[in-house]
């Protein structure tokens, strides 16, 4: 089998090194618009930071293991300008490759307002990370605009070294989180002299002498350096010219083996559209964890569809000011939405048992009313958050109820939490208030 894999992130590398492992003999063969593969996107932000200081710290794998050790042909720095379905070839630099099966990891560019482009930057692939980081030395204030996930850590890691201002469209940071979950982050800026502007948007840059002149909402100032975090676009225009379907908005559209229209034709990664299993509807995670498992089951399914990919909640954690932030599942606004008459507790307690000065730990859990079926989780906390973050993702891909929940049998350690863990409090709560007592 001739298998052409085009991207050489998360998803495609994973498809790639899946597909050996399943065939030894099949020709395989990566195209790579930049120079890297395999590399930890998310750890970029922590390298612009400080935490270390070798980029090459970043890469999971050098391409010699790909190509030498995996007989795997990657060729980076290589940009596919078309896709003939119908002669199952595509076309990149002047040459032809040639493929019985087709992947399209293609991932997402950055999408910054066409009218600041040139006026800063923006961190997207490995490329842009050292370039990023070449331009720092001698920087002392740095401007991040936009307050999702990328923004929000790139923010709070960058503040450990530079003057940073976050500007911000919305009223609290991580806009996914519920309203009372983002006044409490909000109150953690605030106690780490944050400088953040709420319900603003850059108005108009210009550069002088060397620095931007920015005018905002709400304010005027002059930074060294600008990086943009306002969201990604998927790149699916190859797909799009090759008349791949795409959903409504602008994603591709793939069953539940990763395959597009197109028998022969697979995606996976930041360019497709995602079967959520709360709700049964398709959106969008450009998350690695996702990617990843995407490229494993295409790499799979390349042989004959065998392995569903059952969708993602869109579990995300990070790092804010030292607190583990994250969410998983679906919002209050998104249950309802979507239909769902949803209730939530929100419960304050401790990461540790009392006599250890444990710190505050805030969970939240979203469920369905009448039948506490758990359907999204939100948590902040300095220690031991993670861990509960994914347990609650498990119950919500468990289908759990509170009352599962509530009776989950997890382990106690004192330094890890008190006999009452949160997450079994805000069950109990939360059942509390339901109508099925039993």
């Amino acid at each position: 089998m001739n298998i052409v894999v085009i991207g050489g992130g998360a998803a495609g590398m994973s498809a790639a090194s899946k597909a050996r492992r399943m065939d030894k003999n099949a020709k395989i063969t990566v195209l790579e618009k930049t120079g890297y593969v395999s590399y930890a996107e998310c750890g970029m932000p922590y390298y612009l930071s400080g935490y270390f200081d070798n980029f090459k710290d970043l890469l999971h794998y050098p391409v010699t293991e790909f190509t030498e050790h995996r007989d795997i042909n990657v060729l980076t720095g290589i940009s596919v300008t078309a896709i003939d379905t119908a002669k199952k070839y595509v076309e990149a630099g002047g040459k032809i490759y040639n493929y019985d099966k087709l992947v399209l990891a293609t991932g997402a560019s950055p999408r910054i307002p066409e009218e600041f482009r040139g006026m800063g930057i923006s961190l997207r692939n490995m490329e842009s990370a050292i370039a990023i980081k070449d331009k720092l030395p001698g920087v002392e204030n740095i401007t991040v605009i936009g307050a999702g996930v990328l923004g929000t850590e790139l923010f709070s890691l960058l503040s450990r070294k530079y003057r940073v201002k976050l500007i911000s469209k919305h009223e609290y940071l991580l806009p996914y989180l519920d309203p009372d979950m983002g006044e409490i982050l909000n109150k953690i800026a605030i106690g780490n002299n944050s400088n953040i502007e709420y319900n603003s948007v850059p108005e108009s840059i210009s550069e002088s002498a060397g620095k931007y002149i920015v005018k905002t909402t709400m304010d005027s100032f002059t930074t060294d350096y600008i990086i943009f975090a306002t969201g990604i676009k998927p790149s699916v225009e190859l797909a799009e010219k090759a008349g791949i379907e795409l959903t409504g908005n602008g994603l591709i559209k793939v069953n539940e083996y990763l395959q597009t229209s197109d028998d022969d034709i697979y995606a996976g990664g930041d360019n497709v559209a995602t079967r959520d299993p709360v709700t049964g509807s398709y959106g969008y995670y450009p998350l690695a964890q996702v990617a990843n498992k995407m490229g494993r089951t295409i790499g799979i399914n390349l042989f004959g569809n065998r392995r569903i990919f059952p969708g993602a909640l869109g579990t995300t954690i990070i790092n804010v000011f030292g607190y583990q932030v994250g969410y998983t599942g679906i919002n209050s606004n998104a249950a309802g939405m979507s239909g769902i008459e949803s209730d939530s507790v929100l419960i304050k307690a401790k990461d540790k048992s009392n006599y250890l000065h444990g710190s505050d730990v805030y969970v939240k859990i979203v469920y369905e009313k009448k039948s506490g079926k758990l359907v999204g989780a939100q948590i902040i906390g300095m220690e031991n958050s993670a861990w509960r973050l994914n347990v609650l993702a498990n119950a919500i891909s468990g289908h759990m109820t509170l009352y599962d929940l509530l009776y989950s049998d997890l382990g106690y350690e004192p330094e890890y939490g008190p006999v009452w863990d949160p997450i079994i409090i805000a069950a109990s709560l939360g059942l509390d208030k339901t109508d099925n007592q039993v």
